[in-house]
């Protein structure tokens, strides 16, 4: 099933943009009378009618709609400081949407080679990651703090912090995210999962429509350091912060394929 984006339909908009029209008319050779799929990147789907087949602008009406398409069960948040390789950052972020991500922040650590981070390509790749992987909500990508800026802010829930020197009280990712999610109420306030996939419910759509997401799910937000690993100061800052300290395993990891690994890790807790 193709999906096309638009940022604008859950606010009344029946048009999508130039580059998603170009692709539906000129590449896929949708016309008038079809039925399009378009998702709002908030997790809601809307299965539309094109009645104005302009490849500048693809006009539609709305049949129905579907909430929490693609969705899960948790809301993750990745902290990662980007390679001096900029394309492995991008392949983490394509493949943790394919996963299942929710917010990805890029970081500049003491340690780290790179210190200049462009978003747009990288939003394209979301976009286009999320689209391929069947979600409805597309992650929000943050301008680039260091990593004493987001130790610094409040986060909620489960706060876990990757890093290769040993550290007193490291525990294994999967024990983790077993003991901090078994928590009553997961400490944040927040209500545990139902164990299901969510609310997918489906409806007729007259554009004014409420969206409902899906409700209260636990929140985990993990950090990747630098080439050079976190800083002992980064560290110390960490663990005064309530950071729990983890271990991905016996290998030493690429900082990209740490980030993978961490984003399938809590994917493949909640699959069980």
């Amino acid at each position: 099933m193709e999906l096309f984006y638009s940022k604008n339909i859950s606010s009344g908009g029946r048009v999508l943009d130039p580059d998603e029209s170009a692709h539906c008319v000129r590449v896929l050779r949708h016309r008038r009378g079809d039925q399009i799929n378009v998702v709002d990147g908030h997790g809601m789907l809307y299965r539309c009618t094109i009645v104005d087949d302009d490849p500048r602008g693809v006009l539609f009406d709305v049949d129905e709609w579907v909430e929490n398409y693609g969705s899960h069960d948790y809301r993750l948040h990745m902290a990662v400081c980007p390679p001096k390789n900029i394309d492995r950052f991008e392949w983490f972020a394509e493949k943790a949407t394919e996963i299942g991500v929710d917010r990805i922040t890029p970081l500049f650590g003491d340690y780290s080679e790179r210190r200049v981070f462009k978003r747009e390509r990288i939003e394209r790749l979301i976009v286009a990651a999320a689209k391929q992987s069947h979600k409805g909500a597309i992650p929000e990508l943050d301008e680039a703090l260091t990593v004493t800026e987001f130790l610094q802010q409040d986060h909620e829930g489960l706060k876990l912090i990757c890093y290769c020197d040993e550290a007193t009280g490291k525990i294994d990712i999967k024990e983790a995210l077993a003991a901090g999610l078994s928590q009553p109420a997961f400490e944040s306030g927040e209500e545990s999962p139902s164990g299901d996939s969510g609310d997918r419910s489906v409806g007729l759509c007259d554009g004014r429509s409420e969206r409902r997401g899906l409700g209260q799910r636990p929140s985990i937000t993990i950090m990747i350091g630098p080439e050079g690993d976190f800083s002992r100061a980064e560290v110390a800052l960490a663990l005064e912060r309530g950071w729990q300290p983890v271990s991905l395993g016996d290998s030493r990891l690429r900082i990209e394929t740490a980030a993978v690994v961490a984003t399938a890790a809590v994917y493949l807790h909640f699959s069980r």
